[in-house]
């Protein structure tokens, strides 16, 4: 008769969630293939608030552990969106052995995670618990499944070490920690913005780009704009740049009220991380909004300047190319985020809070407390 094992796929909300639907089907496949041959494999998904809220690596495998029971699961595995520490070591994946459970923090293979390291790395952690309930008689597979080689294959640029330890709540645990530090920071929160979604509020910069647009037009109108964007050198177009974006985030972190004080419940390292997080998730939606104003404006310099006009007004001497324009709505672009945008806020107030990860934390404990 076949043996049949069940695996319980536990994901945060929202990306972790959307990434783990892909998997249901492929993965039992894959450990027919992989592990087990003459093991029937099944995979059951649900979508749980507490692996997307709780902060410590303990509190989510025991909650995993009730999940597991609770659905009669024998093996589970969480996908969190969230960065995973331990005695300030970042943690790529941990496992219960003894309990069956584990853990993957999405957000440690950067920006973009690819679906085969994800699923590998699933099907790595699903292995070591087999093998270590004694399920398998292949001792010389097992030998030569280095789990840290294999799990390292996933992280092409830092390393991953494997560590073992007891603990009271978990047992037997196997966990793999990401070095160096410096690298594996950077990877996280590339991850984490990645799992922010910075495009998922661009919806929302539609008010300010009808307002920015049309300042920048109205602007356009004289002469003056012109000859700036003539007379500034290349530098001091990219300094006006770099102020209009720089304030612009700002405005929006301020506005909105998106910066993790220390007032909060979070703690100082995954304050920090929280607010770098952000920061870089605004810069790449405002970068966002600033190239689609730029094509905006662009194109109506094209439609409504003739070059024979822009020649004239600046008394152009050298000869016109598009790079004129290009130029002139550049800096119109640059002055009108500054000047119309500064003092508009966004038009969906609950998306662009959700960016942040404070925010979806304490949304997902008010669902959690909802339901008790």
């Amino acid at each position: 008769m076949t043996k049949k094992i069940v695996v319980g796929l536990i994901a945060a909300p929202e990306l972790p969630a959307a990434i783990g639907k892909k998997y249901i089907e492929k993965i039992p496949h894959h450990l027919q293939q992989q592990i087990e041959k003459d093991v029937s494999w099944e995979m059951e998904f649900i979508v749980d608030p507490l692996t997307g809220a709780a902060e410590t690596v303990g509190e989510i495998l025991e909650k995993a552990i009730e999940i597991k029971k609770a659905e009669g699961w024998d093996y589970a595995v969480c996908l969190t969106d969230l960065p995973l520490f331990h005695n300030k070591n970042i943690v790529g994946a941990d496992i219960s052995l003894h309990h069956a459970v584990a853990q993957l923090s999405i957000p440690v293979f950067g920006w973009l995670p690819t679906k085969k390291r994800i699923e590998k790395s699933i099907i790595q952690i699903i292995r070591e618990i087999y093998y270590y309930q004694g399920n398998s008689n292949k001792i010389d597979e097992i030998e030569k499944s280095d789990p840290e080689v294999i799990l390292q294959k996933q992280f092409p640029v830092s390393r991953v070490k494997r560590l073992s330890s007891d603990d009271d709540h978990v047992g037997k645990e196997a966990r793999y920690i990401v070095f160096p530090k410096k690298l594996g920071i950077l990877r996280l929160v590339m991850g984490m913005t990645q799992a922010n979604q910075p495009m998922s509020i661009m919806p929302s910069f539609k008010r300010i780009i009808a307002v920015a647009f049309s300042t920048g037009i109205f602007g356009l109108i004289f002469s003056t704009i012109w000859e700036l964007s003539y007379l500034l050198t290349t530098y001091r177009l990219l300094g006006l740049n770099a102020a209009a974006i720089g304030l612009m985030v700002f405005w929006i972190i301020t506005a909105h009220d998106l910066w993790e004080s220390p007032a909060t419940r979070t703690e100082a390292k995954l304050r920090r991380l929280y607010n770098q997080t952000t920061v870089l998730t605004l810069l790449i939606s405002v970068l966002s909004y600033y190239a689609v104003l730029f094509l905006l404006f662009l194109i109506a310099i094209v439609i409504v300047i003739p070059p024979d006009v822009y020649v004239f007004s600046i008394d152009l001497e050298e000869e016109f190319t598009f790079l004129y324009f290009l130029r002139l709505a550049w800096i119109a672009t640059s002055i009108s985020t500054i000047v119309g945008a500064i003092g508009a806020s966004l038009e969906n107030e609950e998306l662009v809070r959700d960016i942040t990860y404070g925010y979806r934390q304490k949304r997902r404990y008010n669902e959690i407390n909802s339901k008790k």
